[in-house]
């Protein structure tokens, strides 16, 4: 709502999506894993805007370990820090400060792989992973479609969202 045009670009897809009868009321999980927009749209959203912003400390094992190339003594809390993760540049490129669905799309699937590792460190990883993940993703890949299917959304340029039974017409 925030990016008036990346929310004109997801709601065009949605509305497509409809109006093919590639999306069914309610959308299933598999249909919103086929839009690439939406799925653009929800890996912005979670590394530019994590859902958890604190810091989920790891101690370093006994013996110590090595982490980007510096020793680390046993004992040491280590945390990621997820705003800088989701920002980082070499990553998610030069303007990692802007929320731009397209580049989800744009990226070769080598880098667009990488780019979802680092985005979804926000869900944790491994045995700390977080058990709720994947029903997140489910939650999101329904929210955006359905919210846009049963109100007409209004931003700063005016009413951006089409009903249901207009898409159809």
């Amino acid at each position: 709502m925030s990016t008036p045009r990346a929310y004109r670009a997801l709601q065009a897809e949605i509305n497509a999506g409809i109006a093919s009868g590639a999306i069914s009321t309610p959308i299933s999980n598999a249909e919103a894993n086929e839009l690439p927009y939406l799925q653009g749209v929800i890996l912005e959203g979670l590394r530019l805007h994590p859902p958890f912003t604190g810091l989920p400390f790891k101690v370093v094992p006994p013996e110590g370990d090595v982490m980007d190339g510096r020793r680390v003594p046993g004992g040491t809390l280590v945390a990621p820090n997820f705003a800088a993760t989701g920002r980082h540049r070499e990553v998610f490129g030069e303007d990692a400060d802007v929320f731009r669905p397209e580049r989800w799309i744009e990226a070769e699937p080598g880098r667009r792989m990488e780019m979802r590792r680092v985005a979804e460190m926000v869900f944790g990883y491994g045995r700390w992973g977080c058990a709720g993940k994947m029903i997140a993703f489910l939650e999101l890949n329904k929210v955006f479609v359905e919210v846009s299917l049963s109100f007409v959304l209004v931003s700063f340029s005016g009413p951006l969202s089409l009903r249901l039974s207009e898409v159809r017409r």
